[in-house]
């Protein structure tokens, strides 16, 4: 505590050079926590939902015969590593089939992108929401509460059943206001007149790919009720919805994917017959397409990939700014140090040790460091919206919350106490000169 002190009683003496110090590691710290913000939610954070590491994705490999074999809605892409094509998109029958026959899972459920939905609330159009269609055990399959309310349930998804609707905290904020009144309220979705029964947690985005944050989640079953033009989602060779699980006590991924393969190839071979009836696939059956499941405790993965080697590389180069701004400070310190040479040597005359001396300088370079970084935290809450303002992902529109959570603040101490050992060799070399 003397130390630090004393540190802050010689940096006071000399503000301008402590503005200066203090600003370049701000701005070098502020760079780095930003990006590792954007890193951190897109790449490292799972989903925020009851024991992540339990949940598992299911996704169809395929060679191009497979590819040629069904229509749909397809989510995925070519697996670099093997060649083979891959997508999270399975037809509502194999759905169907996987939720009467899964041994290795204690939950099975499935969601699938809204698209071109309209909302009208107390008449007024509402364009800002996104939605998607979820079984009834969506989120009880994900263990995600309600924070208002109640989430769906599997009375809810019956085609029978009256149209009910869980929104997002986000909008619940954003278009509500918080109202709590907003249960019960009635909303139009696509013309369907929807009752809203619940609100999620702060912070949970759904398990669709990175950056897509629906606003209104609505029973899988009402489908055609809201999209009747989409009656082809309904046929069994029509691809288009994502399936995950939850893994009972003791089971693995690869046991749920062995306990589902043959229910999968049956399935599939069903749908194949029923779209060549129709002319809706080639004439061969196709034998290269196989069942996978992956972890899914941050949902789908497909965005992450794409943009993955893109955002290290970015951190990489932003931590160079930090590099040349401890750089910068070292010189400046060793400036400060060179007219400080009578201060050390009355000191070392007096009987302090060449150690005490070094801690001492070091103290200071401490005290810098946490100063910046604290400034530079708040540069990172401040620059995160401007962040993605500048598009990294290009003209794909995501919605990222980008919190500053323990992580970040772990990254950003981190950066602070690598800062304060950078400059400390040149200290020494004053201090023992």
């Amino acid at each position: 505590m003397n130390d630090l002190t004393l540190a802050l009683r010689q940096l006071r003496k000399s503000p301008g050079f402590t503005a200066v110090a203090v600003i370049s590691l701000a701005l070098g710290i502020g760079a780095n926590t930003a990006i590792f913000t954007l890193l951190n939610d897109f790449l490292l954070r799972s989903l925020p939902v009851r024991n992540p590491e339990e949940l598992v994705l299911f996704r169809v490999t395929e060679g191009v015969r497979g590819r040629m074999s069904r229509a749909g809605e397809n989510n995925g892409g070519i697996d670099p590593a093997t060649g083979r094509g891959s997508s999270t998109s399975f037809s509502l029958l194999i759905f169907e089939r996987f939720r009467s026959r899964h041994p290795a899972l204690s939950e099975i459920f499935a969601f699938a992108p809204f698209s071109q939905v309209n909302v009208l609330v107390d008449g007024m159009p509402d364009l800002a929401p996104s939605a998607q269609l979820v079984s009834g055990n969506y989120h009880a399959g994900l263990g995600v509460p309600a924070v208002l309310g109640r989430t769906l349930t599997p009375e809810d998804d019956q085609p029978s059943a009256a149209p009910v609707a869980v929104i997002s905290f986000r909008y619940w904020a954003n278009r509500f206001g918080r109202d709590p009144a907003v249960l019960g309220k009635t909303i139009q979705i696509n013309r369907v007149s929807t009752t809203i029964v619940g609100v999620t947690p702060q912070g949970f985005a759904g398990a669709m790919q990175a950056g897509e944050s629906p606003d209104v989640s609505v029973p899988l079953a009402h489908h055609l009720r809201f999209q009747p033009d989409r009656s082809a989602r309904a046929q069994p060779w029509y691809w288009w919805i994502r399936i995950m699980g939850r893994l009972a006590p003791g089971a693995t991924a690869a046991q749920a994917r062995a306990s589902l393969e043959p229910t999968f190839q049956e399935t599939a071979r069903e749908g194949w017959l029923a779209g060549r009836s129709l002319d809706r696939a080639p004439r061969e059956m196709p034998d290269d397409s196989t069942l996978a499941a992956e972890p899914g405790g941050q949902g789908e993965n497909d965005t992450r990939r794409q943009y993955a080697r893109s955002l290290r590389m970015l951190m990489g180069l932003v931590s160079l700014v930090l590099v040349a701004a401890c750089a910068n400070v070292a010189n400046l310190l060793l400036a400060r140090g060179a007219g400080r040479r009578h201060e050390i040597a009355l000191r070392l005359a007096l009987g302090a040790s060449r150690a005490r001396i070094v801690r001492q300088l070091l103290a200071e370079s401490l005290v810098l460091a946490c100063a910046g970084a604290a400034f530079g935290t708040l540069f990172a809450w401040w620059g995160r919206d401007l962040l993605l303002a500048l598009r990294p992902f290009g003209n794909r529109a995501v919605v990222l919350d980008l919190p500053l959570d323990a992580r970040v603040l772990g990254f950003t101490i981190a950066s602070a106490v690598a800062t304060a050992r950078i400059p400390r060799c040149h200290r020494r070399r004053i201090a023992i000169s």
